[in-house]
């Protein structure tokens, strides 16, 4: 019998490759099955949720505890919500490089992605309020934004919005920057000393209405009359308009006298 090489060769590779593909398809190499029905839900739940836990546990567990139960170094979320902690995340209070720190307006430290995931799970602590739908638009009633802010707001952060000692060391922040929906979580929250607003203090209308009016204030309308001075108030106002025309009408005045004694003197 004559031993044919190329044969069995050939049979040598269709056995290498039938092993390959055992190995690939059935053996140890194979793809994990993913569950089917309820399972794949349950599994891509859990894929969701994994983000915001994960970035809680690495970012904020170690001041406000695992379940946001609070520790000695940071209160309970409990009672944060979605509101809470959107606001504090996207303005920068939160989280702080170190306990005890004094909580501070910065640029955040999460993405926009990170920050929705981070939200939803601290919102999942407690029966906090959630993120409130503050409108602002050509329809909104600046009166009664006005009226509501002057009523509720004006005392401590100043009628145009400046910002103002409120004692104790405490500062309520200007507004004229503040995003409309970040307004409408602050009355919600009441951040630092800040006291907090509900709904039936001020309703989801008159939220709408205050950032409509904070942001008239922002615009060039709001001040007709001219430059405002950073807001401050007429007071500041007129003290630097009388302070630039006096020293403006010295001069001139002294300009009038030195001309006149040069006219005087003999050719």
């Amino acid at each position: 019998m004559v031993f044919d090489r190329r044969a069995a060769g050939g049979l040598a590779a269709i056995a290498l490759l039938g092993i390959l593909g055992w190995v690939v398809t059935w053996g140890p190499l194979r793809p994990p099955s993913l569950p089917a029905g309820p399972a794949i839900a349950a599994a891509q739940a859990q894929v969701t949720g994994a983000p915001g836990q994960a970035l809680y546990e690495a970012s904020c567990a170690a001041c406000h505890g695992t379940h946001g139960e609070g520790t000695a170094d940071g209160p309970a979320l409990g009672e944060t919500g979605a509101a809470g902690a959107d606001f504090m995340l996207r303005t920068g209070r939160m989280p702080q490089p170190a306990p005890g720190e004094p909580v501070r307006r910065d640029r955040p430290a999460f993405g926009e992605a990170d920050i929705q995931a981070l939200v939803a799970y601290v919102a999942s602590f407690g029966k906090g309020p959630p993120i409130p739908d503050v409108q602002v638009n050509a329809s909104s009633d600046i009166a009664a934004g006005r009226a509501a802010y002057i009523a509720t707001c004006a005392a401590c952060h100043g009628a145009a919005g400046s910002g103002d000692a409120v004692g104790g060391g405490a500062l309520a922040p200007p507004l004229l920057d503040t995003p409309p929906t970040q307004v409408g979580e602050a009355i919600r929250v009441g951040p630092g000393a800040m006291p907090q607003f509900d709904s039936r203090q001020i309703s989801d209308k008159d939220l709408s209405s205050i950032a409509a009016y904070l942001a008239f204030l922002r615009s060039k309308a709001a001040a007709p009359g001219g430059e405002t001075v950073g807001g401050v108030g007429p007071v500041a106002e007129g003290y630097v308009g009388w302070l630039v025309y006096l020293v403006g009408l010295l001069l001139v005045t002294r300009w009038i006298e030195r001309r006149r004694q040069r006219s005087d003197r003999p050719g």
